[in-house]
């Protein structure tokens, strides 16, 4: 039995939440780019650990105990999707700590 594809996608998935110069249109970060984009993350959110999961995912872990606001992880099909996540996890903790600053 000889199997043919079922056929392309008809319209390419879309680069949003992908860093730039992570890889080519249509196509997840290779392994050796995961890491780099994984520190990058990082470095951006210190107390986080990212790694991405079998199925692609990419996900954030606090490496400290967490703080009331701020989930234990955060997640996203992408690293730029991921790194959304962060903001808003760090805008709900900010904005707590200036409501108590007042």
């Amino acid at each position: 039995m000889i199997l043919k594809p079922a056929g392309g996608l008809a319209v390419k998935p879309s680069r949003e939440g992908i860093l730039l110069g992570s890889c080519t249109v249509g196509t997840a970060p290779r392994p050796n780019e995961n890491a780099a984009i994984a520190g990058q993350i990082e470095r951006a959110y210190p107390g986080y650990h990212v790694w991405t999961s079998d199925a692609g995912w990419w996900y954030a872990t606090r490496t400290q105990p967490w703080v009331h606001g701020k989930s234990a992880t955060v997640h996203g099909p992408g690293p730029g999707e991921l790194s959304g996540a962060l903001a808003e996890e760090d805008a709900v903790t900010i904005g707590r700590a200036m409501a108590g600053a007042w």
